[in-house]
């Protein structure tokens, strides 16, 4: 008794771009000295530049939580996203439940800007959570965690006295430097719009816009402006000695920057070493990265519904299983990231994990390990492309740039979330506890 609500329109990769350094980022002269347009890559003039003392690429956690702490220091900021939500992994991602060591939370040992989004979430809802979920404190639906904080980058910047210019379904596609090749001191980027009489850019997976998303021209689905990002004149970094007039934040979740500008990087599993003694591997694997998921809605109905079985099912089906004893429950799963059970206050508690029952209406947002996870690593599937796959693909070459990403590796991604959806309502079998206990609870549960 469960619907498919919607799938989100990009991919979590669980906080990666927080990772990735987050400094004005430097390039070799050398490097670029003799790129050349690509030819595939119509270059067009910008059709408006924008001046900032930060560009901050990518609005996920990492990008938002730069832009409040800049906003209150009174800068100027251009944030850019693929998307039009900001907040990344509580938002467009779909993962918004707040994942916190409990001696953390118990000390409320945050930035200053995550604590004040935890106190949005417990005013908007007198509480941290709107569905219970057992993984978590604090679940939530993803439009209010992009309402939430686009609400804070707003407060951050009238307390502040700064700027915040916001350019979403916006993507960087080239670069410029310093005479010296040491500084960023310009960057050009695309911003799409939905072409006219076609549907929301939301309504159909990353797959199928990533690569019309990078490129200069318009199409029969993206309508496009040129937009040049350049140093603002009266930086206050200028007037205090700063080596540079701006700063570039990378805050992608694959650290597209970083590979744009050709810094050196090290990409995938790292070799054993004293340091690293757990590593599977003896030499560097660049194409085994961390897996990635689409997440998707469900929400409990009154009545079944229709359960077709996708065309690909039998690709994914022997993958998925509950993972262990302990989590081999359809409710189980549906509570484990549950964002939205208005009444659960009230409500019986159930199953294993103390849970407020389920009741007709409520939804899930599943992000599951032996489900909707997906774990390319080879050659031939990996997601980022490693810097040698770049150049032989011409990506590093001056308007080459589409996003560093394996399209392929996106589509099989979003197949496997859809088959997972139909494995949880209608799948019998189990890749690790053994298909018996899949239908035994089948028969119970639905």
């Amino acid at each position: 008794m469960f619907k498919f609500v919607r799938a989100s329109w990009v991919v979590s990769l669980f906080a990666l771009g927080s990772l990735l350094p987050t400094a004005t980022l430097a390039v070799s002269a050398k490097q670029h000295a003799n790129a050349q347009p690509s030819a595939t890559s119509a270059i067009r003039t910008p059709d408006q530049t924008v001046d900032c003392e930060l560009l901050i690429v990518g609005a996920g956690l990492a990008g938002t939580g730069a832009a409040y702490e800049a906003l209150l220091a009174g800068r100027t900021v251009c944030l850019t996203d693929i998307t039009d939500w900001v907040g990344g992994q509580v938002s467009a991602q779909g993962t918004s439940a707040l994942d916190e060591a409990k001696r953390m939370r118990d000390l409320r040992f945050f930035p200053r800007g995550y604590n004040e989004l935890r106190r949005r979430v417990y005013d908007k809802y007198s509480g941290l959570s709107a569905g219970n979920c057992w993984v978590s404190v604090s679940c939530f639906l993803p439009s209010d965690g992009h309402e939430l904080l686009w609400e804070q980058l707003q407060w951050s910047a009238r307390h502040g006295k700064g700027t915040l210019k916001w350019f979403p379904n916006t993507v960087i596609k080239e670069l410029k430097y310093s005479p010296d090749g040491k500084l960023i001191n310009g960057a050009i980027a695309i911003q799409h719009t939905a072409a006219p009489n076609t549907p929301p850019l939301n309504s159909e997976p990353l797959s199928k816009i990533i690569e019309d998303a990078y490129r200069y021209d318009n199409s029969s689905r993206l309508t496009k402006q040129i937009i040049q990002f350049a140093p603002i004149q009266n930086s206050k970094f200028k007037i205090q000695n700063s080596p540079t007039s701006w700063y570039v934040i990378e805050a992608t979740e694959t650290g597209e920057i970083v590979a744009l500008a050709d810094v050196p990087y090290r990409l995938g599993l790292d070799p054993r070493s004293p340091v690293n003694p757990s590593s599977p591997v003896t030499t560097n694997d660049p194409y085994c990265t961390q897996g990635f998921t689409y997440t998707f809605g469900m929400e409990r109905t009154a009545a079944p519904q229709p359960q077709p079985m996708p065309s690909f099912y039998p690709q994914y089906a022997p993958y998925f299983s509950f993972e262990n004893k302990n989590t081999a429950d359809v409710d189980a799963v549906f509570t484990y990231r549950r964002i939205w059970s208005p009444d659960w206050k009230q409500r019986p508690r159930a199953g294993r994990f103390g849970a407020a029952a389920i009741f007709p209406g409520d939804i899930s947002m599943q992000n599951w390990t032996w489900g909707n996870d997906y774990r390319p690593g080879t050659a031939q599937d990996n997601l980022i492309y490693s810097r040698e796959q770049l150049q032989q693909r011409g990506e590093l070459t001056a308007g080459g740039w589409k996003g560093g990403l394996r399209t392929e590796t996106l589509q099989r991604a979003e197949e496997n979330a859809i088959a997972f959806y139909h494995w949880l309502v209608a799948g019998t079998t189990d890749s690790r506890l053994g298909n018996n206990i899949k239908k035994r609870l089948l028969t119970i549960a639905m």
